[in-house]
């Protein structure tokens, strides 16, 4: 049975470690559970947010006024080239997990922080690849009435970090992906690469929330600025340009908000210095893009989610 809880934290459950409180909480590890609590929620009238791993969100520090739900559905398996898991699992394992089995499909996320269920919504990408490559089936439940929803591939709408679940009121509960056999070594050695990768050029030393902007797209960029950054277009899985690359020529690397700060070795990072609140994110997010807006007219659009103000 799920248990309610009132007045939670919300500091500790997320990467940047900013928020409030959440008025209400509930960390669901069974479908029954789930709709145990979204039947609270609704005999309440509750806002709901659904909480993956804590990447990729900031939390408002007034904190949420409704119920957080904490998907705790893990355990995965494997049948011959088909990987299930529950959405909560987090990426490590599954990366480790099918390159144990000699399966690819996976090995770009290596050191990919999250879950498989945050991963799926914002489709998740790194390395030319992406999670929509490999998604055979995604299941959901809808908030408003716990029905349970299944979508194959196309009916998941993927699209840049996107996918259909940012737009329907429903929560990821469990995936199919289907992998391809190929040598355990190689794949191993692949996502061993983009992990030193990611500790060598992130700022894992310090709370953040993962990438803050989209890479922005080469078509979506005026014809001056498209000349200026031509040297730096990138296959992400089409031709974009970083958005790490476009923050530090407009000049703001290190640029600090109170104690959130753009980060000096990764310019699409922002972290928390050590006291950063949400508002010190969410001021140097608006910063951010109207210096670069400015300077460059490219509009950055948020791969983040700010989370939870008071209604």
């Amino acid at each position: 049975m799920a248990v309610i809880q009132e007045n939670v934290p919300l500091r500790p459950l997320n990467n940047y470690q900013v928020g409030g409180r959440a008025r209400y909480f509930a960390v669901v590890g069974t479908q029954a559970d789930l709709v145990v609590a979204l039947e609270f929620a609704r005999a309440r009238q509750l806002q709901i947010f659904i909480l993956g791993g804590g990447t990729n969100i900031v939390f408002a520090d007034e904190g949420f006024d409704g119920l957080v739900i904490q998907v705790a559905l893990n355990g995965w398996s494997i049948n011959g080239d088909k990987l299930t898991s529950g959405a909560a699992t987090n990426m490590e394992d599954l990366v480790d997990g099918s390159i144990a089995a000699g399966l690819s499909g996976l090995e770009w996320a290596g050191g990919l922080p999250g879950s498989l269920g945050g991963a799926i919504r914002g489709n998740a990408g790194a390395f030319q690849g992406e999670i929509k490559d490999a998604m055979f089936a995604v299941n959901s439940v809808a908030l408003k009435n716990g029905r349970h929803v299944a979508r194959n591939n196309q009916q998941c709408q993927f699209g840049y970090r996107d996918s259909v679940f940012k737009r329907v009121d429903e929560v990821i509960v469990s995936a199919t992906l289907r992998l391809k056999f190929s040598n355990q070594a190689t794949l191993r050695r692949l996502a061993d690469e983009h992990i030193a990768y990611r500790k060598a050029r992130h700022p894992l030393e310090y709370p953040n929330g993962g990438s803050v902007f989209k890479n922005v797209a080469v078509e979506r960029i005026p014809a001056d600025a498209r000349q200026h950054f031509r040297e730096f277009v990138k296959t992400d899985p089409f031709p974009v340009v970083p958005s790490g690359k476009i923050i530090d020529d407009a000049g703001l690397k290190g640029y600090r908000i109170g104690d959130a700060q753009i980060s000096e070795k990764h310019c699409n990072y922002f972290v928390n210095r050590g006291s950063a609140t949400a508002s010190d994110i969410t001021a140097l997010v608006l910063y951010t893009q109207k210096i670069v807006s400015d300077k460059f007219g490219i509009k950055l659009e948020l791969e983040q989610e700010l989370v939870g103000l008071r209604s």
